[in-house]
C-alpha cells in the first residue's frame, strides 16, 4: 500500500475544530505506533532468515541420512554389513529352532 498517494481519513482531523495540542498527541500516538511495525517487520525479517538456515540445516541432514541408509542397504545387499547379517542368521536361526 503507498500511503504518499492516498488520502487518510485522519488527514481530516486536522480540519476538526480541536486544540493544537490534542492533535499533537495524536500524531505522536501514531508515530509510536509505526516505530513498533518497524520493530515487527525486523522482528519477521529474522524470524524468516533463521527459518531459512534452519530449513538449508536440515535438508544437509536429511541428505546425509539417506546417503547412510544408502549405505547401510548397500553394505547389506553386498553381504558386507556383518552385524546386520548376523542379527538377519540369528533370527532365522531362532524361528527354526536351530538356536534359543
Amino acid at each position: 500500500m503507498d500511503n504518499d498517494k492516498q488520502t487518510l481519513a485522519t488527514d481530516k482531523l486536522a480540519t476538526l475544530p480541536l486544540d493544537h495540542n490534542w492533535y499533537q498527541e495524536l500524531a505522536s500516538n501514531f508515530e509510536l505506533i509505526q516505530q513498533y511495525l518497524n520493530k515487527f517487520d525486523e522482528l519477521a525479517n529474522k524470524v524468516d532468515s533463521y527459518q531459512s538456515s534452519q530449513s538449508t540445516d536440515l535438508s544437509q541432514k536429511l541428505a546425509d541420512m539417506q546417503q547412510q541408509m544408502n549405505n547401510k542397504i548397500n553394505r547389506i545387499t553386498m553381504g558386507t554389513d556383518e552385524d546386520t547379517i548376523r542379527l538377519v542368521v540369528t533370527e532365522i536361526l531362532q524361528e527354526q529352532g536351530v538356536i534359543k
